[in-house]
């Protein structure tokens, strides 16, 4: 009678998406705003760093914003003024000239101050650091207090995505193409995951991936599978079967 073939390999688990979390701006670590280990959302506060002087250059950048502004408009309005007169010949081209160029010049000055509200405006948005992704959120390595840089070497943290959780496997060049023979579609085959513990995963997987090449040292070709994980229970680093 037909009976299953079974093969057998271990696993490496690893979450289907791993978001590293570091600063964009530099400051003082105010606020920690959520539960290390427990699930948080895209878009989820997970950091504050002090905005005082972020703020602060944000009202400078907008003073100057106005600053410019003005003086825009009064070129513009000298322009009004001395234009048609030009056409009547009763000022010099010059005078024309002088007037086009300082209402040019003080337009890219406005351009240049908005621009520069602008990235005060992001730069202000960068102290409160968010999740990228749903997922599970990791120990902080950064305490209150610490000043906190895009230079600094280690991460806030991180969040993985883990349902579904990938496991990864090695399989061999001569598994992989027996399996792929008659053209057979690989997200077919059930897998099943076994434990450290031993117990046997509840959820079945699928295959999801293969990796571009067969690596030379070894010969295997390294398979990435995803199962469901609807509690949160499996997490990235273990092992399984």
């Amino acid at each position: 009678k037909d009976v299953p073939i079974y093969q057998e390999w271990v696993g490496a688990l690893d979450g289907s998406v791993n978001a590293v979390i570091r600063p964009q701006v530099t400051g003082y670590l105010i606020k920690q705003n959520y539960r290390e280990g427990e699930l948080v959302k895209k878009g989820q506060i997970l950091f504050e760093i002090d905005p005082r002087t972020f703020q602060a250059s944000l009202d400078q950048a907008n003073a100057q914003l106005s600053q410019q502004k003005a003086r825009h408009d009064t070129t513009k309005a000298n322009l009004a003024r001395i234009r048609p007169l030009a056409e009547k010949n009763a000022v010099s081209r010059k005078d024309l000239d002088d007037a086009v160029g300082a209402e040019l010049s003080t337009r890219s000055s406005v351009e240049a101050a908005q621009a520069a509200v602008e990235n005060a405006q992001l730069n202000l948005g960068f102290t409160k650091i968010t999740s990228p992704v749903d997922g599970i959120a990791g120990i902080a390595k950064a305490q209150l207090g610490d000043l906190v840089g895009p230079n600094m070497q280690t991460e806030l943290t991180a969040v993985s995505t883990v349902n579904p959780i990938k496991v990864y496997i090695n399989v061999s060049e001569q598994e992989y193409l027996k399996a792929r023979e008659g053209k057979r579609n690989l997200e077919e085959i059930p897998l099943q995951l076994i434990l450290a513990d031993s117990s046997v995963y509840p959820h079945k997987g699928k295959f999801a991936l293969a990796d571009r090449q067969v690596d030379p040292t070894t010969g295997t070709l390294k398979i990435g599978t995803l199962f469901p994980n609807p509690n949160n229970m499996l997490r990235p680093g273990g092992y399984g079967m």
